[in-house]
């Protein structure tokens, strides 16, 4: 894991994407401070939308970097070489992929909500800051499960453009075309992620419980896992 973990240290992107999720969640509340909302609700929901769809994004792009590096700069021999077990890179990685994931979802979730509650403050706004809180922060598991997506899909089409592509097209397109399948249009990615950021916000619309939203939730992230997992397991890699 050491060496997963200096590539995240010393590579461009993951400082590149933390700093602009970073800088995404201080303009969000610099924009409430400046314009404060005339609907106290929307101290809460704003920052929360603005930041699901920016850590969604930033999630899915690191969890394909971290899984394509080696195809994309030609390295997984050396990689293999320093340690055979491909399992247990692909472990390696997917670890610091959820370590990175939730490490700068919890700093930008803080830094929205600390600066929510303040706008909300400084305008007398009558704001449930603990409502705030719950809002802004159940985007957090939603995000983590785009980017195990993210990390399935690039390790399955082993580019970083092509594994990007195919996760933006599944969560931001696909998904919205198998809400009209029949049985499953209950239960797509976004509706089981939609669930448990509903629950977590405490939200009544959600139509599932937490504990079957997350299972959920997790079993899509394992099918899209999947298959990209055994093709790094099996396949002839340079």
């Amino acid at each position: 894991m050491s060496a997963e973990l200096a590539k995240v240290r010393y590579l461009q992107l993951p400082r590149w994407t933390a700093a602009a999720v970073l800088a995404a969640a201080v303009l969000v509340g610099l924009g409430l401070l400046i314009f404060p909302p005339v609907d106290p609700a929307r101290y809460g929901s704003t920052p929360a939308f603005a930041m699901s769809v920016t850590l969604t994004i930033a999630a899915i792009v690191f969890g394909v970097w971290i899984a394509t590096l080696e195809s994309a700069s030609g390295t997984w021999q050396r990689t293999l070489t320093a340690e055979p077990d491909r399992g247990k890179v692909l472990l390696a990685k997917l670890a610091v992929l959820l370590l990175g994931l939730i490490g700068l979802g919890v700093i930008a979730v803080g830094t929205t909500i600390g600066l929510s509650d303040l706008a909300a403050s400084r305008a007398a706004a009558d704001v449930d800051s603990g409502d705030v809180a719950r809002q802004v922060a159940a985007i957090l598991p939603p995000a983590i499960a785009a980017g195990v997506v993210g990390f399935g899909f690039g390790l399955l089409a082993g580019s970083t453009g092509g594994g990007i592509a195919a996760a933006f097209a599944f969560v931001f397109v696909l998904d919205g075309f198998l809400t009209q399948v029949p049985e499953l249009g209950d239960w797509t990615f976004g509706r089981v992620t939609g669930d448990v950021q509903a629950k977590i916000a405490g939200d009544a619309a959600a139509e599932r419980a937490l504990v079957a939203s997350l299972a959920a939730t997790i079993a899509w992230s394992a099918l899209i896992l999947a298959p990209g997992w055994v093709r790094i397991l099996r396949s002839d890699l340079k």
